[in-house]
């Protein structure tokens, strides 16, 4: 111990701050008990704070350490990109039988019983022209038909009399078909002022009013049958390429009027050249109306359709991997990537992916990850890989993940 920790020296110290000690026996014994207590003190002070660093890290080595927060993303499950899969083309409705009428011959149009979407049965009256000019000159036709036929029955016998010539015979039977073909023309022209329906159907559209002088060949009515329907679809022309239209199973449609329900249908004829500007393929789908739904042409619709590559399984298509396209994000390298979480939790795994193609809300994978890997689908731009997160449980959302 030095001089300066010695008790005498603390004594003098002390001595020294307290000053002069009071006078008479008591005084000076309780100045000796105060410098004792002091000096305890001290001495007590010193011998807890010389092990205070010991125990301080000794603490901070014995307290637990606690896990990093866990946060919960939603997640997709990595699925091999099926042979076939399933595709939604836009469609537009229109009746199996369907026709502009017009006459075939020009006139004034007199009678029109032809309201829009009205019903007639096969063989209905739609449309008359007026018939005066028509019956007249089948009249004459008819007069000079019947002059022609008692001329040439006239020669005839004189022919078989022997009492004229074969030659004047055959003028006047010349002269009887030309009459009888003349006749059967302005009868024609006569039943050509009625316009008919060719079958069982609906007026869907007037295309003139009466009294109105129609060309010939000039459309009347719009008329269709609608005890059969179709649905038209536009086809890419990658999609034909890859099997055609036999690569188009399992057709359905929805309309747009009643989305709740699919009808089964049937590819009935398909353009075989693409649409100048769209390049496009025109597909037409049959299937009978629903008889509970007034479906008429020019109504929307969807068709969902099996699409088959037409490609036979091989090590290529089978390493083809589909998740959504949320999933995939571009780095500052233009290089696609993607974060991978493990089921159980931990860090997120950034893995750089080989993306091909869009294909109804999912991207094709070629290579970089594994089938029933998860991958992250929100909050990309804010993952690190020294964060703790782990998937959300099916069909819960936010914290209750």
């Amino acid at each position: 111990m030095t001089q300066e920790n010695s008790p005498q020296h603390m004594v003098k110290i002390l001595n020294k701050f307290l000053g002069k000690p009071p006078k008479g026996k008591g005084g000076m014994a309780r100045r000796h008990a105060l410098v004792a207590g002091i000096l305890g003190m001290t001495a007590l002070c010193a011998s807890g704070l010389s092990g205070w660093p010991a125990a301080v890290g000794r603490a901070e080595r014995e307290a637990p350490v606690e896990d990093p927060m866990v946060r919960v993303l939603p997640t997709a499950v990595v699925e091999r990109q099926p042979e076939r899969h399933v595709r939604a083309f836009p469609g537009t409705v229109r009746a199996a039988r369907r026709v502009d009428l017009a006459f075939s011959v020009p006139g004034v149009l007199d009678v029109l019983n032809a309201q829009e979407g009205r019903h007639l049965s096969q063989g209905d009256v739609i449309a008359v022209l007026d018939q005066r000019d028509y019956r007249n000159s089948l009249d004459a036709a008819e007069a000079r038909f019947v002059k022609a036929e008692r001329n040439l029955a006239r020669i005839r016998a004189l022919w078989e009399k022997r009492v004229t010539s074969e030659a004047r015979y055959e003028d006047a039977k010349a002269d009887h078909d030309v009459a009888l073909a003349e006749r059967r023309i302005h009868e024609k022209a006569l039943e050509d002022t009625v316009l008919l329906a060719p079958f069982d159907g609906l007026i869907v559209r007037r295309r003139a009013e009466t009294h109105e002088h129609i060309q010939a060949r000039e459309a009347i009515v719009a008329f269709q049958d609608l005890s059969s329907i179709e649905v038209v679809i536009q086809i890419p022309e990658r999609v034909i390429a890859h099997g055609g239209p036999d690569g188009l199973g399992d057709l359905q449609v929805r309309f747009d009027a009643d989305r709740s329900r699919w009808f089964d249908a049937a590819v009935r004829e398909y353009s075989a050249e693409a649409d100048p500007i769209t390049r496009t393929y025109d597909v037409v789908i049959a299937l009978p109306p629903p008889r509970d739904l007034t479906i008429f042409p020019g109504m929307t619709a969807v068709v969902r359709v099996h699409i088959d590559d037409g490609r036979a399984a091989s090590p290529a298509t089978r390493d083809v991997m589909r998740i959504p396209v949320e999933a995939l994000w571009r780095g500052s390298d233009s290089d696609s990537y993607v974060w991978v979480i493990a089921p159980e939790g931990g860090a997120p795994e950034k893995r750089r992916v080989d993306a091909l193609a869009l294909s109804g809300g999912c991207v094709q994978i070629r290579a970089g990850l594994e089938p029933g890997e998860h991958v992250a689908i929100a909050g990309l731009h804010f993952l690190r890989e020294t964060l703790w997160v782990r998937p959300m449980g099916a069909g819960l959302r936010g914290l209750d993940g």
